[in-house]
């Protein structure tokens, strides 16, 4: 394919993911609040899918051409580039305070469930990694598992 064909592919791809991901976004929280879902949901649920949205395409794509390589430093190059750029760049700009809206046994429920889940995931998926060198659909199914218990506990806060 010719290089500048292959460019405005890449061009166009980019475009269509940045306004798909907007669309999913907006009319999905709108949705999502007349229906009187809770923003922490919305939160880990649309906005969270619109934004890795193109992450996950990248990811299944190559899984599926046989470069696992790029798959995995495209998964965790985006989550470092999230918490460490994007997470620094908005406390940098604008600090704030972490919400006080719910707590479990009267701490936070971030300081109590958030971190806590967020460590879990991180341990399964390095763990494994480390110790065989491979991830296994046993993995994906127990992340998927913990993702819908994260949010349904999440509806009950």
């Amino acid at each position: 394919m010719p290089l500048a064909k292959t460019l405005i592919l890449l061009v166009l791809g980019a475009v269509l993911i940045a306004v798909g991901a907007n669309l999913l976004v907006d009319n999905g929280t709108l949705i999502a609040q007349a229906l009187g879902v809770p923003e922490s949901v919305i939160a880990l649920t649309f906005v969270a899918l619109g934004t890795s949205l193109p992450e996950l395409v990248t990811a299944v794509t190559s899984l599926v051409k046989g470069h696992s390589d790029l798959s995995l430093g495209n998964i965790v190059g985006a989550n470092v580039f999230n918490l460490v750029l994007v997470s620094g760049m908005s406390i940098t700009l604008a600090p704030f305070t972490i919400p006080q809206s719910a707590t479990l046994f009267g701490i936070n429920s971030s300081l109590v469930l958030d971190l806590p889940v967020m460590l879990a995931v991180m341990l399964i998926l390095t763990v494994p990694a480390l110790v065989k060198g491979k991830l296994n659909r046993a993995q994906g199914i127990l992340l998927l598992a913990i993702y819908a218990a994260f949010c349904a506990v999440q509806f009950t806060l």
